[in-house]
């Protein structure tokens, strides 16, 4: 597509640029940013939101594990209970493969 066709194309709203990487994108009247500059701005959000509330998720996981301590440990109980078979198996395979690793 020429350089004119794109003009075109832009000016009949069938196309659109975004406003920060200028990329061309379909048309949708109210986007402003293509779908990978809204991921990013989402994701730098959610990053800067997580940076400013760690300590109090921090305080708050530890106050939940505090109180619930044992009823953790006893669901952790019941399901090695029922799945003792299988817990074992899994650890005698990774034993040999980390032995097998370990050897070559």
């Amino acid at each position: 597509m020429n350089d004119e066709e794109l003009f075109e194309k832009i000016m009949n709203k069938e196309l659109t640029i975004c406003e920060t990487c200028d990329n061309i994108f379909e048309y949708i009247p109210q986007k402003l940013f293509c779908g990978e500059c809204l991921r990013d701005k989402k994701l730098a959000r959610k990053r800067k939101h997580y940076e400013e509330n760690r300590e109090k998720k921090a305080a708050y996981d530890r106050k939940y594990r505090e109180e619930n301590l044992e009823k953790m440990k006893a669901y952790q109980r019941k399901y090695r209970e029922e799945n003792r078979e299988k817990i074992n198996a899994r650890e005698f395979a990774r034993y040999h493969a980390k032995k097998k690793q370990e050897e070559e």
